[in-house]
């Protein structure tokens, strides 16, 4: 967590920090995005979360010991998306995914900020806290760039996102 202290030294210096809406809560309600400062970087996940797909896989799909942690942070994402937070029903690719990534182009953060995880719907990490393992940092894009743009999935995928961000006054 950050200390109190630290986002009012920021905003009177002019600057931005971070707005994690599964972070932004007040009691028990997520902060919607139309409330961010306009002085703010907004995101889901940066190098040290579990990318968003990975939450969903272990919430869902394929549970661990951490599924309840992960359904909590996906149901609080879900609620900032405008989605009832019982999300166990829908679908990833088709509801989830559009929703989250539209809800962050909307909020008032002069920046929104996707990790290439999150932008590709991946659920590899690239660093895990805390750990000294020789695969730290190690990991890689599976696929090039080339191979990326020659994927119709992914031509799909980043034509939503295109949309999204044209729709949302980011492009």
């Amino acid at each position: 967590m950050v200390p109190d202290y630290v986002r009012p030294n920021l905003r009177s210096l002019g600057i931005a920090g971070f707005k994690i809406p599964q972070w932004e809560v007040r009691g028990e309600q997520v902060t919607p995005g139309s409330e961010y400062e306009r002085v703010s970087i907004a995101t889901y996940t940066t190098h040290d979360h579990k990318p968003i797909r990975a939450l969903w896989e272990e919430a869902f799909e394929h549970p661990t010991a951490t599924a309840e942690q992960s359904r909590f942070d996906l149901a609080k994402i879900a609620v900032f998306a405008g989605f009832d937070p019982r999300i166990d029903q829908i679908d990833f690719e088709k509801d989830f995914y559009p929703a989250i990534m539209e809800a962050l182009f909307k909020c008032e953060s002069w920046i929104a900020v996707v990790m290439i995880t999150d932008l590709l719907a991946r659920k590899y990490r690239f660093n895990v806290p805390g750990t000294k393992a020789n695969l730290n940092w190690t990991r890689r894009m599976q696929r090039s760039i080339a191979q990326l743009r020659s994927n119709p999935k992914e031509q799909k995928r980043m034509r939503l996102i295109h949309e999204l961000l044209a729709r949302t006054g980011r492009v």
